[in-house]
């Protein structure tokens, strides 16, 4: 997309209103707090959609289903269910649901944990690696196209370390432990 083009969007989505007229979120946050949470909302929506349309199209499954198939790839092809609910950011019902899916296409395995009994191991299973692989350079082209391809490699760089500062934050309140960041500045909500 040439440069003015996407300046002219991006200068329609900063019009200036009056936060004392508003009763929602915009009415507590600064104009600045506003824009970047927004953008990060309308951002993250819009690229969810992409891909979730793409996997669902053109694969037969839901993002989520690819989720899970992609972060058991990434641990080596099998993880506890209670950390891939961390990872996936699921609660245990929902990923229960998406994992039964899976199972039942073959995709995934689930066995008790070897020694303490009370968990499950998800594994992925050689139909689940062959349906990710067909996924897979699809949807990275679309993450590359949609949202890598757009910002710079300073930028890509920024943002990484901006987002891995900001979900270290929310998963220690997710699991309810104290927070050192929030502690420090006397508002620990744990």
């Amino acid at each position: 997309m040439p440069a003015t083009v996407l300046a002219t969007l991006v200068s329609a989505m900063t019009e200036d209103y009056d936060a004392t007229q508003l009763a929602g979120t915009g009415r507590h946050l600064s104009k600045s707090e506003l824009r970047t949470w927004t953008r990060f909302l309308d951002a993250g929506r819009l690229l969810e959609e992409i891909l979730a349309q793409h996997v669902a199209h053109d694969h037969g499954m839901a993002h989520s289903d690819y989720e899970v198939l992609v972060r058991l790839d990434g641990a080596g092809g099998e993880m506890r269910m209670a950390t891939l609910a961390d990872q996936v950011v699921s609660s245990a019902q929902k990923l229960t649901h998406t994992a039964n899916r899976l199972e039942e296409r073959g995709w995934i395995a689930r066995l008790p944990t070897d020694g303490d009994g009370r968990g499950l191991m998800a594994t992925l299973l050689p139909p689940g690696r062959a349906a990710l692989a067909a996924a897979s350079g699809e949807h990275a082209e679309l993450i590359k196209r949609f949202l890598l391809d757009v910002l710079t490699a300073d930028e890509q760089r920024t943002i990484a370390e901006s987002m891995d500062r900001v979900s270290a934050h929310m998963r220690v309140h997710r699991r309810k432990e104290s927070c050192p960041l929030c502690a420090a500045g006397g508002n620990d909500v744990g």
